[in-house]
């Protein structure tokens, strides 16, 4: 059967030809049966339907990826929108969003100035309302006085009909000045009325279909209301004062009419109007001094209408006289010590944490040590302020990376001594100043605990200012590949033969951090930080730290860590640095802790070398392990080692007999002995020490403890009164005891 899916063939010609040829009586074969396609199966099909979904779905995260895609662009658009220039306008003129803006800068400008207009107008009309009251209390009665006195008989009032004669003069000035100033005061009350009109129909909307529109008519309107307004603010003050003027010297001439109007002196009114003249007279000082403070300085806050028409006449005055441009005192603008102590100062007084922000980034320690003051009150001020907790994080790390920028800005270069830096700054940096140590002291407490970029290369190198110090600038290169290689060369930093300054501090925050690093199993890092120096200065650093309350000796980690791998190279570099140790105070705990490292350890003294540094050391420690585990390995060394090339032979003897002798002191109360077999070994090289000279052969002595019948032996040679030594070593140790410190030893006479 042939699958209904198959098509059914055309017959061609030359198929119908051929089977014409057959006879039509024979019987054709069956045709043979087509086979069955291999791909018409169900999973086929379940495929072809998998393929056409996985299609569709490929297309439609085509189609979610381009969307993402977009909103992806226009997110970064947007991140970056304040960053990038804005688009050039094709018509910049008629921008309407550009004439929004200039619309609100003007109306932001002119409120300013009216709200300053407005203040000054409404207190003048208080102050009018109130000296109208007080003035009509005083016009009324003068007013009174002009009138002659009622007659005692009402008669003669009435047949004569005639006016009033004259007042006398002095009544008619104190009356007349009293009308003047209430006139004076009215017309000043009306002008404020006036200009308040003014200044609110200059602060309304003008009227505009656009802002470009009402931007030219506001700026136009400003341009002829300043010619009314500003003369007019001038005439309000002058008029006020002149106003009450006039009221104070109507009051005292009438004081004064008052006081001669008697047969006698009224001195109490004379006194009263003296009083009087004097407060006016302060009064008028007073303002014309202010008048003078605002013609001769520049920012007075005095300035009027009179000070500047005399700064204007001065001012061409001062074109022929130099005398007059120098009494005139300008402010200067580019004094960088005054702006940077207004910086500062005004800091400190910021309430808004967001002015701050806006501020903080022009923080620099660089400046201060430039055109600051010596002392740093007013920047530890400034830290506190700006560290506080109403700041914005970015405010914080703002302060916190200026200590970075700051030794960022300061040299490198290493100076032998520090007059030859100081001198060299001076030269290369001709605007550097060295930093002051209070500043420096301060930023070091500011540093922060761990070890990091780049505050760590920052605090070495502001280390690096204090005394003797100097061979630190050169390690703070604040490059964040060399941190590792700081903080090994910090590792070295006591490797010095000369005097070191204080740099503890940086010290044990180095040796800290490699010891946390082997605390946490970072050994590789730890091994890479030594590969930057070599571990023998590290060693003689460790040996030549110079600490108050040694410390360091209680971590665990470091030292073994130094030591591993190492222990024959370290007992050389102990050996050398005790042979020629600086010249400073150092720590004798460091040098035991090395040693008990490396004694229970199987270690060997060569022979070629001369270790008497080290025995002399050891003979002073009070560490039980260091002493009898290096007690055999010391005998062993002297013992086949040239004694004759011992450059400290005392420091040998002190060692046999503080730590040989049959019994010494380790402690208080502590007593320790040595077997016959080591008494007799440190006997016979002491005898090979005094062959050579090394000591001189004195009288016999008894020992200290124990029956001397325990070192008597009998000589080799037959003699029957053998030659005894006794060592006896004064040394203020406390560690032993005064019999501790003789050693009684029989050696055989070589004749």
């Amino acid at each position: 059967k042939v699958p209904s899916f198959v098509p059914a063939l055309p017959i061609l010609p030359r198929q119908e030809s051929l089977m014409s040829t057959n006879p039509p009586n024979e019987v054709l074969p069956p045709p043979a049966a087509l086979a069955p396609d291999q791909f018409d199966t169900p999973i086929f099909h379940r495929l072809l339907n998998l393929i056409a979904e996985q299609t569709a779905a490929i297309k439609e995260q085509g189609a979610t990826l381009s969307s993402h895609s977009e909103k992806l662009d226009t997110l970064v658009k947007d991140a970056m929108k304040d960053e990038q220039p804005y688009d050039e306008e094709p018509n910049p003129l008629e921008s309407e969003q550009m004439w929004s803006a200039v619309y609100e800068v003007a109306t932001t400008k002119m409120k300013e100035e009216a709200d300053e207009w407005k203040g000054l107008m409404d207190v003048s009309l208080v102050f009018i309302a109130i000296f109208l009251a007080v003035l009509t209390a005083f016009l009324v009665p003068a007013a009174q006085n002009l009138l002659p006195p009622p007659s005692s008989t009402s008669a003669v009032s009435n047949a004569t009909s005639s006016p009033p004669p004259l007042p006398p003069q002095s009544d008619e000035n104190v009356c007349a000045l009293y009308y003047l100033a209430l006139i004076m005061a009215m017309c000043n009350a009306v002008l404020c009325v006036v200009g308040r009109q003014w200044v609110s129909k200059l602060l309304s909307r003008p009227i505009g279909k656009t802002h470009r529109e009402r931007t030219i008519r506001h700026e136009e309107r400003k341009r002829l209301a300043y010619g009314w307004i500003k003369p007019l603010v001038s005439l309000l003050y002058w008029s006020l004062l002149l106003s009450i003027g006039l009221f104070i010297a109507g009051l005292l001439y009438q004081l004064r009419n008052l006081s001669t109007s008697f047969d006698q002196t009224a001195t109490i009114l004379e006194a009263t109007w003296s009083l009087g003249i004097c407060l006016a007279s302060g009064i008028i000082a007073l303002i014309s001094a202010t008048a003078l403070h605002a013609i001769r300085f520049d920012t007075s806050p005095f300035e009027g209408l009179l000070s500047k028409l005399m700064v204007k006449m001065m001012g061409l005055l001062a074109q022929k006289c130099d005398a007059i441009a120098k009494w005139r005192v300008e402010v200067d603008w580019t004094s960088r010590s005054k702006l940077l102590k207004t910086y500062l100062e005004l800091i400190v007084d910021a309430n808004d944490p967001k002015l701050l922000d806006r501020a903080v980034p022009s923080f620099s320690y660089a400046a201060w040590v430039n055109y600051g003051d010596t002392k740093v009150d007013l920047l530890k001020r400034v830290y506190d302020r700006l560290m506080a907790t109403d700041t914005s994080m970015r405010v914080r790390e703002t302060v916190r990376a200026q200590t970075p920028r700051f030794a960022l800005g300061s040299p490198k270069r290493s100076y032998p001594h520090r007059d030859m830096f100081i001198l060299a700054l001076m030269q290369d940096y001709p605007a550097f100043k060295p930093p002051p140590s209070e500043l420096v002291e301060f930023l070091l407490k500011q540093a922060p605990e761990a070890v990091e970029f780049p505050h760590f290369p920052a605090e070495i190198t502001l280390t690096s200012y204090r005394e003797h110090n100097d061979d630190l600038r050169g390690i703070g290169n604040l490059r964040r590949d060399s941190l590792e290689k700081c903080i090994a060369q910090m590792l070295c930093a006591y490797d010095r033969s000369g005097p070191v300054g204080d740099r503890i501090d940086i010290y044990r925050k180095a040796f800290d951090h490699c010891n946390e690093l082997l605390n946490a199993g970072k050994q590789d890092v730890v091994a890479r930080i030594f590969s930057h120096v070599e571990r023998r200065s590290i060693v003689r650093s460790f040996l030549g730290c110079q600490e108050d309350t040694p410390v360091l000796y209680h971590y665990v980690s470091m030292p073994r860590f130094i030591v591993r791998d190492h222990q024959q190279d370290v007992l050389v570099w102990i050996n050398e640095f005790l042979g020629n140790p600086p010249r400073r105070t150092l720590c004798p705990s460091y040098t035991e802790n090395f040693l008990y490292l490396i004694s229970p350890l199987d270690l060997c003294f060569p022979l070629n070398a001369d270790f008497s540094p080290v025995i002399q050391h050891i003979s002073k420690t009070t560490n039980l392990t260091i002493i009898l585990t290096l007690r055999g390995k010391i005998l062993d060394y002297l013992e086949g080692c040239n004694l004759s090339s011992l450059s400290n032979p005392s420091g040998v003897l002190s060692f046999i007999a503080s730590r040989l002798s049959p019994y010494y002191f380790l402690m208080e109360r502590t007593v320790l002995s040595n077997d016959e077999e080591t008494c007799e070994r440190a006997r016979q090289i002491v005898a090979r020490m005094a062959a050579l000279g090394h000591i001189p052969l004195p009288p016999y002595a008894r020992p200290p403890f124990g029956d001397s019948s325990a070192f008597e032996q009998r000589p080799r040679n037959g003699s029957d009164s053998p030659r005894t030594i006794s060592l006896s070593f004064e040394e203020p140790d406390t560690s032993r005891s005064p019999a501790a410190s003789s050693l009684h030893l029989q050696i055989e006479a070589a004749d």
